[in-house]
C-alpha cells in the first residue's frame, strides 16, 4: 500500500480505494476457495464411504462467492467510513445504515447455510439409522427435527444482529420468558399436543402406513403424524384427525407392528352328524391355495363349540400384510359356502324343539282344575 499511499495520500480517495481492494480482494479469495473445493476437495469428499461430505461441499461451494462477497461489502463499508468527513453526519448515517443491512444480510446468508447443512445431515443420520434399524419412521421424525432446529438456529441469528445493533438481549429473553409463560398459560391443550406428537415421535407406538385402532373403535392406516394431531385414513377414504395428547393416553391397537403378518379367521358353522375331518380337509385346502394365506405356518381349523343347533368350527391361517386380511377372508369364506353345498354339508339354521302335550295329559291337567275349584 506504499505506492499507493504515495500516489493518493491519506484522503478520501485512498480510503475509498482501500475499501474497493477489500471487496475485490474478498471475492476473489471466495472464487479461489471455490476453486479448491471444486477440485481438490471433491477429490478428497470422493474417497469417503458415505455421501453426507459431498452433500455439504455442494452446499458451500454453490454460496461461497455470496457469503464472501457479503464479507467484503461488511468490510469495505466499514473502511469507507474514514473517507468521511465526521462532521457530514447524513453520509457517516448512510454509512451505518449501509454497514448494518449488510451484517444482516451476511447473517441471513451465513443462516441458511447453516440451515442447509444441519437440514441434510438430520436426513442423513436418520436414513442411515432406518438402514441399519429396518425402520420407517424418518417420514414423521425428520420434519418435526428439521423444525426445531430451524428454529433455534433462527432464534441465535436474530440475537446476533440485535447484538450487534446495541439492544439488551438479555431484557428481551426476561420478556420473552414472561410472554412465553402467558402463552403456555392461554395455549395448555395446544401445547399438551405439541408435547404429544414429540413423544409419538421418540417412543414410535405407530408409524406413517401402519394399520391401528384408535380408543374410540376407528381401525384406519396413519396418513400423517403432526405436531398437533395425528392423521388416520379409514376404510371409507376418511381422515379421522385425533389430538396428540389424547393417543399418548389411551390403549391404541396396532395391527402392523412389530410385522405386517396378520392372522385370518373364518367362523362356520355345520350341522351335526357332519364328518368334521371332511369339513376340516374342505377347509383347509381352500386355505392353502389362496395366494394371499402363507404356507408357515400352515392353515388350522379347530372346534370351537358345541352350540344350539351347529357344530362351531373356526379356520386359522395368516397372512403376509394386513392389507390383504379382510379380502382374503371374505374370499374363503365364499369358496367355503360353495364347496360345503357342493358336498352336501350342511351350514344349519338355528333350531328349536318344541313339545305339545297329548290329548290324555289335557284331560288330567283339566279334572285336576276341576277338583281344585271344588
Amino acid at each position: 500500500m506504499g505506492p499507493l499511499r504515495e500516489l493518493l495520500g491519506t484522503g478520501p480517495l485512498y480510503q475509498i480505494s482501500l475499501a474497493l481492494g477489500q471487496l475485490l480482494s474478498a471475492i476473489l479469495v471466495g472464487w479461489i476457495i471455490q476453486f479448491l473445493l471444486k477440485t481438490i476437495g471433491r477429490k478428497i469428499t470422493a474417497r469417503t464411504s458415505n455421501d453426507l461430505d459431498d452433500k455439504i461441499l455442494a452446499i458451500i461451494v454453490d454460496r461461497v462467492i455470496w457469503l464472501a462477497t457479503v464479507f467484503g461489502a461488511y468490510l469495505a463499508s466499514q473502511q469507507a467510513a474514514n473517507a468521511v468527513n465526521p462532521m457530514n453526519k447524513i453520509a457517516l448515517q448512510f454509512l451505518e445504515y449501509s454497514e448494518g443491512i449488510i451484517f444482516v444480510f451476511f447473517i441471513l446468508v451465513f443462516t441458511l447455510i447453516l440451515v442447509r447443512i444441519t437440514d441434510t445431515s438430520i436426513k442423513h443420520a436418520i436414513d442411515m439409522h432406518v438402514a441399519r434399524t429396518s425402520t420407517r419412521f424418518n417420514e414423521a421424525l425428520l420434519p418435526l427435527i428439521n423444525r426445531i432446529v430451524n428454529i433455534i438456529i433462527s432464534l441465535i441469528a436474530i440475537i446476533v444482529i440485535l447484538d450487534h445493533f446495541g439492544q439488551n438481549v438479555s431484557s428481551l429473553v426476561v420478556s420473552l420468558g414472561v410472554g412465553s409463560l402467558a402463552i403456555a398459560l392461554a395455549a395448555q391443550e395446544t401445547i399438551a399436543n405439541m408435547i404429544g406428537g414429540f413423544v409419538i415421535m421418540l417412543d414410535r407406538p405407530f408409524r406413517v402406513g401402519d394399520r391401528i385402532q384408535l380408543p374410540s373403535g376407528e381401525i384406519g392406516d396413519v396418513y400423517e403424524i403432526g405436531i398437533r394431531s395425528t392423521k388416520i385414513l379409514d376404510f371409507d377414504n376418511n381422515l379421522v384427525i385425533s389430538p396428540n395428547s389424547d393417543l399418548i393416553k389411551s390403549k391404541i391397537i396396532n395391527y402392523s407392528y412389530p410385522a405386517e403378518v396378520v392372522r385370518l379367521t373364518v367362523d362356520v358353522g355345520v350341522a351335526y352328524g357332519t364328518d368334521i375331518e371332511r369339513a376340516r380337509a374342505i377347509m383347509v385346502g381352500l386355505a392353502r391355495s389362496h395366494p394371499n394365506v402363507l404356507k408357515i405356518p400352515p392353515p388350522e381349523v379347530f372346534l370351537i363349540d358345541f352350540a344350539d343347533s351347529s357344530v362351531n368350527l373356526k379356520l386359522v391361517a395368516r397372512t403376509n400384510n394386513f392389507r390383504n386380511g379382510f379380502g382374503a377372508e371374505t374370499t374363503i369364506r365364499e369358496q367355503i359356502y360353495v364347496a360345503f353345498n357342493r358336498e352336501g354339508i350342511e351350514i344349519p339354521f338355528p333350531q328349536r324343539v318344541l313339545h305339545q302335550p297329548s290329548a290324555h295329559v289335557k284331560r288330567q291337567d283339566n279334572s285336576k282344575r276341576k277338583k281344585t275349584r271344588r
